[in-house]
């Protein structure tokens, strides 16, 4: 999906949505708060979707005017999404409220962190979570999107992939934290999907994980020494699912790819390119610092830090003698970032 509004001088906004299917006539949806102002063909024909071939006709455009909706020009709150998916791609800007600064968040927690998405979206004009559940062009045009000056994008995407359409002056935040909490949170996530409905798996997730979800199925996770006699006789189809995930999302290509040791000199150069990172999401210092770089008062924003009973959970998973080669990227990559703060630390008091 491609997508941009071009102008909106108040009383006409012109723009194009581009939508994934090649054949597929675009129709947007325009609304204003909760009032629904109506559905719009795309109707005007552009020469450069079609002559690239984005698109079968090439009628991609869109132009709203008064004559289409009445007193646009006073409407602050406009939106405008894809009427067949319900994506937003364009809020009219409201400089009083909006921040007016590019922010990419690289998600790397399987169940993520919508608590801290949903308190900052009121803040920006353009906002998407969850980027991993769309295609690699439309997460592209997330990150290029045009004459749209507040944009939040956060999503588990593999960085590799994403980091040459991060523009310059983007703010990059992400975060870490112990890897045998965040595999609990995996298997926990995967062994309860069939019974409960959670949302931030994706179909590319249930794909991958599917030889998991299987195993780990009706699995009593309250019972650790069910846990570990599962875990300890798992076939390598399935612990390999679990290799160092953090080490592989900021080096590797795909989710597919295995990543040696010598990627986690990669992965400790990528994360120095983030302006905001935390290696622990013990406490909230994390939302702190965000706060503070957007300019929000630290109360607006949410955050979630590690808690029971996945800290439970995890101190029964480092039990497991063979869960530390199934994560040893990730667990060297996580040593030389406690070595490298405590260093800091150290530093800053002496």
């Amino acid at each position: 999906m491609y997508f941009n509004v071009y102008s909106d001088t108040g009383s006409k906004i012109d723009g194009y949505l581009i939508p994934d299917g090649f054949s597929t006539k675009p129709r947007i949806s325009v609304h204003s708060g909760e009032i629904d102002l109506g559905l719009f063909e795309c109707d005007v024909f552009l020469a450069g979707p079609y002559n690239l071939k984005h698109h079968e006709t090439g009628v991609v455009g869109f132009s709203l005017d008064e004559t289409k909706i009445a007193n646009l020009s006073r409407l602050d709150a406009i939106e405008i999404r894809d009427a067949d998916s319900g994506f937003t791609f364009y809020r009219r800007l409201q400089p009083e409220l909006h921040v007016l600064k590019r922010v990419f968040r690289l998600e790397t927690q399987f169940a993520p962190h919508q608590e801290l998405d949903r308190s900052l979206r009121p803040f920006f004009q353009f906002f998407s979570a969850g980027a991993e559940r769309f295609g690699s062009e439309t997460v592209r045009q997330m990150l290029e999107v045009s004459n749209q000056p507040s944009t939040y994008v956060s999503g588990r995407v593999m960085l590799k992939g994403v980091q040459q359409f991060i523009t310059d002056d983007t703010i990059r935040i992400t975060s870490l934290r112990d890897p045998f909490y965040e595999l609990a949170i995996r298997i926990w996530s995967l062994a309860t999907s069939k019974r409960r409905n959670l949302a931030f798996i994706s179909d590319r997730d249930r794909i991958l994980f599917g030889p998991a979800m299987s195993y780990f199925d009706k699995l009593n996770l309250a019972d650790f020494d069910d846990v570990r006699r599962r875990i300890r006789s798992a076939p390598r189809d399935v612990l390999t699912l679990f290799e160092s995930p953090f080490t592989q999302q900021l080096v590797a290509s795909s989710p597919s790819d295995k990543v040696s040791r010598d990627a986690i000199s990669n992965a400790l150069d990528a994360l120095s390119q983030f302006n905001i990172f935390d290696a622990k999401e013990t406490d909230g210092r994390w939302a702190e610092d965000i706060s503070m770089i957007l300019g929000i008062d630290s109360d607006k924003v949410a955050f979630s830090a590690v808690r029971s009973p996945f800290l439970e959970f995890a101190e029964a998973l480092r039990e497991i003698n063979l869960l530390e080669h199934v994560l040893e990227n990730d667990l060297i990559l996580f040593h030389f970032i406690q070595r490298a703060e405590k260093r800091a630390t150290n530093a800053e008091f002496s």
